[in-house]
Parts: structure tokens; C-alpha cells; sequence
């Protein structure tokens, strides 16, 4: 009996040893961590993308904001940063799309967000730029020498609640055109909309008015592909493209040059 106590007075004190010992251990090693920054956060990357095959617009000050956002994080402890609170804080820029953080020990935090993309321009009344984005969201307006390289979009009603629906089926519309040939999405300067002539599109080149309608625009585009096809084959130079009828489309060919 004497021999079983003293063999547990032993192992309990070897044990507590063996825990002060660890715990001593712990703590000299965490404070040399600390003292040699190995925990310390340095510089955050940030990393932009698009949502689609369309280059990043760098016109919308969106990296530069973000980094400025990240700065702070440099120099905290890793366990600091609140990432909650770190994602809100970038998620509520209006051109941010989807955020994704990701933070790995000792002391690398990343930050990767996917920006919204301009489809068009919206011209105001006062003559401000408004990016329009492929969900048709109105943004802030942007200085003219930072738009980025999209249609403008002209008419009125667009910022109104009812004008959602019409915004929305424009930017559908000119996402849905072809990638290739004389009547893609990079040879439009222009969409105009009225409720007398519905889209009109100012071609860049050649320079001319295309006029669609509000119905079957796929069908009238395919018209007016052909019909453009076959005056530059024949060096015909038409001055406005009406293609707004169900069953035909008229050409009114320039005087002069």
C-alpha cells in the first residue's frame, strides 16, 4: 500500500513538472515569436478581378481605395483583425461584386474581390456619367476622362423605379450581341431610347444610325448585319438603317459624301 502511494506521489509530481515545463516552454517560445514578428502582418495583397472575359476597368479608383482600406492591417497581430469587419468594410464600396479574405498563420492575410462591370454609360440631363453594370445598377458618376470603353446610353426615365425594366433589357441586349462582324457591342458610340423609335444605336463604323425598335431585336439585328454586309460589299453609304418595321428594313443612303 505504502508503495502504490509513493508511486503515485511521483507520477503526480513528475507530472506537474512536466506541465510547468510545457507551459514554460510555450510561453518563452510565443514571446520570442512576438519579439521576432513572426505573427506581425505585413503588407496586405490586394487582387481585383472582372466578372467576365472584359478587362478590369481601372477608371473606377476601386484598388487604390481597397489598399487604402488594407493599410492599417500592417503591423497588428494576425489574431487582431477582425474579419467580419474587414469584409463589410470592402463589400460596401458600390463597385464591389463578391469579396473573398483569406488569412493564413503565421501572418499572411490576402484580399480578392471581384469587381462589377460597366456595360454602358448613362448620360444625365446635366451631363454626368453613370456606369450601368451587367445587372443594370446605376453607379456614381465618373469623371469623362475615366469612362471606361462602352456604349453611351442616352433617353430619359432610365433612373426612375419604372425605367429598371427597360435599363435591364438594354444591358441584356447589348451583352447578347455578337462577338464578332460590323454590329458588335465595341463598334456602338451610342444607344439612344425614346418611346416614338424605341433603340436606336450610332455605329462607329461605319458611321451610322441604326434604328431597332423595341420587339424581336435579334432577329433585327441579324437583318441589319445582312444589310450592312451587303452596302459596304457594293460601297453604298447609307446614313440611316430603320429596321424597326416587323417585316422589312429601309435604308436612306447619303448624298454625298
Amino acid at each position: 500500500m505504502l508503495g502504490r502511494r509513493l508511486v503515485f506521489q511521483l507520477f503526480r509530481r513528475n507530472f506537474f513538472l512536466s506541465a510547468a515545463a510545457f507551459v514554460l516552454t510555450a510561453g518563452v517560445g510565443l514571446a520570442f515569436s512576438q519579439q521576432m514578428g513572426l505573427f506581425v502582418v505585413g503588407p496586405v495583397p490586394v487582387v481585383v478581378e472582372a466578372t467576365s472575359e472584359t478587362p478590369v476597368f481601372r477608371g473606377s479608383g476601386l484598388k487604390e481605395r481597397l489598399a487604402a482600406t488594407v493599410k492599417p492591417l500592417s503591423g497588428k497581430k494576425i489574431w487582431e483583425i477582425d474579419m467580419t469587419r474587414l469584409r463589410a468594410s470592402i463589400a460596401k464600396d458600390e463597385w464591389v461584386k463578391d469579396v473573398l479574405i483569406s488569412r493564413s498563420f503565421p501572418s499572411a492575410v490576402k484580399v480578392k474581390v471581384t469587381q462589377k462591370t460597366p456595360v454602358l454609360v448613362l448620360v444625365g440631363a446635366k451631363g454626368e456619367f453613370a456606369p450601368v453594370t451587367e445587372e443594370g445598377e446605376i453607379l456614381s458618376s465618373l469623371p469623362a476622362g475615366t469612362l471606361p470603353d462602352v456604349p453611351l446610353l442616352r433617353g430619359e426615365g432610365f433612373k426612375s423605379r419604372e425605367g429598371q425594366e427597360r435599363r435591364e433589357k438594354l444591358v441584356n441586349f447589348v451583352m447578347g450581341l455578337p462577338e464578332k462582324g460590323v454590329l458588335t457591342r465595341r463598334n456602338i458610340s451610342e444607344i439612344t431610347w425614346n418611346n416614338e423609335d424605341g433603340i436606336t444605336l450610332t455605329l462607329i463604323q461605319p458611321r451610322v444610325e441604326v434604328k431597332l425598335g423595341d420587339d424581336r431585336l435579334d432577329l433585327k439585328v441579324l437583318r441589319v448585319t445582312q444589310v450592312l454586309n451587303y452596302l459596304a460589299a457594293h460601297q453604298l453609304k447609307e446614313r440611316v438603317i430603320d429596321a424597326s418595321f416587323s417585316k422589312k428594313v429601309l435604308v436612306r443612303l447619303r448624298k454625298g459624301p
